[in-house]
């Protein structure tokens, strides 16, 4: 009977966890939107690019590589304004 009384709270208490816990495939399924280059920059020094990017650029080189997640591109892409594929590079 004691056996009984403790599992049952325990048991629910895993169960709604697993329930209200987003999932590690949700978390990654939402990419992060940045307001703005800066922002981006914070987090990503080089920028953000989508898989195949080729920089446009005409004098010298980036300074920082960008990170290429086509996803995250993808939900910044306002922010890529040489429409190179590479959004806020540095």
């Amino acid at each position: 009977m004691r056996r009984a009384r403790l599992f049952v709270p325990v048991a629910a208490a895993v169960l709604l966890s697993s329930l209200l816990a987003p999932t590690a495939a949700e978390a990654a399924a939402k990419p992060r939107v940045f307001a703005n280059c800066a922002q981006m920059q914070k987090v990503y020094k080089g920028g953000v690019a989508r898989a195949g990017a080729k920089d446009k650029r005409k004098s010298g080189k980036a300074k920082y590589k960008p990170v290429v997640n086509t996803a995250l591109y993808n939900a910044n892409k306002k922010s890529d304004s040489d429409h190179d594929g590479i959004a806020c590079e540095q």
